[in-house]
């Protein structure tokens, strides 16, 4: 994957860009309050996203509480474990923030979708799960209040 490029899908067109690189893309629609979060293929370690948390930061710096999250992991791979602590600190950021619901578009990668789906569990959260971001999208427009 060409790295100068993003990689947006069609179905997320309102979007700002807030965050692009190698690792993870991180967008903004401000008319649906919804943050997109894309994770991209595999991730060393933390000094693979070294502006990941400050990322978050800016990116909820722009939600009202109450807003969504749409999450796309297709191309992700099995995370080293040692990136669980900033994947946490990120969920925990989103929930101080006002995150209502999430959806995500699960990895094809197996052991990836274990990984992801025993990280779900520690959020007390509404959240689905979907194999399309066209389908998440629809689910959470639904669910808009």
């Amino acid at each position: 994957m060409d790295s100068k490029k993003p990689h947006t899908d069609p179905c997320l067109t309102t979007q700002q860009n807030v965050a692009s690189n190698s690792c993870y893309e991180i967008g903004y629609d401000g008319i649906r309050n919804r943050i997109y979060f894309s994770i991209l293929g595999f991730w060393k370690n933390t000094d693979s996203v070294p502006d990941f948390l400050k990322d978050w930061d800016r990116a909820l710096q722009l939600v009202a509480p109450g807003f969504t999250l749409l999450i796309d992991m297709r191309s992700m791979i099995t995370h080293p474990q040692q990136l669980n602590g900033i994947h946490e600190e990120s969920q925990r950021r989103m929930q101080v923030a006002g995150l209502s619901r999430i959806a995500n578009v699960m990895p094809i990668d197996r052991i990836a979708s274990l990984q992801v789906t025993d990280s779900i569990k520690k959020i007390e959260l509404p959240s689905q799960h979907f194999e399309t971001c066209e389908a998440a999208q629809d689910w959470l427009d639904k669910t808009m209040v």
